[in-house]
């Protein structure tokens, strides 16, 4: 086991995001047509050759930050999973539900501005009510060289991303990635949802190993199944930072849902509230342990990695301020990873297992999330602080 008080290397050489600054369409034209991948035809349909596994445990657990970083690599705009999870605010994110259900960890079951990212990039994110439109434009997507994403592409209602289609008898049979490809296909009391490797050999697609997904065009497509094939004016790096701000502040405003989910400090309370139950009272009530406190490492880390990044835009006293957020985002990551090393966390479902972890484990988490909440209400007095002298020059 990794020494309680050895905190893991969690800076790999790529750390901190790129900056895109996009000076025009056509300059943004340019720089797409360098580095999309490959749209090739089979089987009566097309597929986007290369689109990557994801996976859990490679400090990219948020399934909608991942996916979408996955999906515009592919469609040739360069961008981090940092970057989307910063720009659509999703690294600041505390979001719990009573039961630790592990759909709580979505970030749209809470605030956010995942528009952001498109307008960052200049690609204009849209959605189509009709199924029947939703499966024509999704080929047209797709033949276009742009993955669509959807909700509960196979298995559990996680972000998936539809790469590929063929047409077998007639029937149009989507495919593509989604986080479950890679489980075990052993299912333990603390792992969630998993997805078997005992897949069909007709479930797969192409020589990237595309699994079926027999749940296109996914939960609630009306409003979850995403388009990126349409391009708009980029907005700036500031305007962009400005928004990612303005929504860390807001969302732990919310109030909580009656009998639904807790936000901000709240849902620390509820995380604090159940790791200091005793043994039985924990192990009945508290699920998905190694989930909830992954995801929380990967958001703040994704936090500092952004902040840090973009800390060169707003003048001296504003960058101080923006550093300063974001070395507290890198405070709580590490107190996290002093609590509980990353390898134990999100990471095992990636191997189908992971234990429930005892009393005195639970007391180094309990005092961590104590000192992550205060840390959350200073990065929030700064931040207001930074949009309140905000110079839009």
């Amino acid at each position: 086991m990794t020494e309680p008080n050895k905190i893991p290397q969690y800076t790999p050489e790529d750390y901190h995001p790129k900056k895109p600054e996009i000076l025009n369409i056509a300059e943004a034209a340019k720089a797409r047509a360098q580095t999309v991948y490959a749209v090739k035809a089979a089987n009566g349909g097309s597929y986007i050759d290369g689109v990557p596994m994801l996976k859990w445990g490679e400090w990219r657990d948020n399934s909608y930050g991942g996916c979408v970083a996955a999906l515009l690599n592919a469609a040739g705009f360069p961008v981090t999973y940092e970057e989307v999870m910063g720009l659509s605010g999703a690294c600041y994110q505390a979001i719990m539900l009573d039961d630790w259900d592990p759909s709580s960890q979505m970030p749209q079951n809470g605030l956010l501005c995942e528009r952001n990212t498109g307008d960052a990039l200049g690609v204009d994110v849209y959605s189509v009510q009709d199924e029947a439109d939703i499966c024509e434009r999704a080929k047209r997507s797709i033949d276009g060289g742009y993955p669509v994403l959807l909700v509960g592409g196979r298995w559990e209602p996680e972000w998936t991303l539809a790469c590929g289609y063929a047409v077998e008898s007639g029937v149009t049979k989507f495919f593509g990635r989604t986080y479950f490809d890679f489980q075990n296909h052993i299912r333990s009391a603390e792992t969630i949802e998993h997805q078997s490797t005992k897949v069909p050999e007709n479930e797969i697609y192409t020589e990237n190993g595309y699994f079926y997904l027999n749940g296109f065009p996914g939960v609630a497509p009306g409003a979850l199944t995403r388009f990126y094939n349409k391009t708009c004016a980029p907005i700036s790096r500031k305007q962009a930072l400005k928004i990612s701000l303005e929504t860390c502040v807001k969302m732990f405003e919310q109030p909580p849902r009656e009998h639904g989910h807790k936000y901000g400090y709240d849902a620390y309370d509820v995380l604090i509230s159940g790791f200091e139950l005793d043994d039985a009272a924990y192990r009945a009530k508290c699920t998905n342990v190694q989930y909830h406190i992954g995801s929380m490492q990967d958001a703040r880390r994704a936090a500092h990695a952004y902040l840090s990044a973009n800390a060169d835009l707003l003048g001296k006293e504003n960058d101080a301020k923006l550093s300063a957020v974001a070395e507290i985002y890198r405070k709580m990551t590490d107190n996290l990873l002093a609590a509980v090393p990353y390898e134990e966390t999100t990471a095992v479902f990636d191997g189908g297992g992971g234990s429930v972890w005892d009393k005195a484990r639970r007391l180094e988490l309990t005092a961590a999330l104590k000192k992550n909440k205060d840390l959350e209400r200073q990065a929030r007095i700064i931040a207001a602080d930074i949009l309140n002298n905000w110079e839009d020059k």
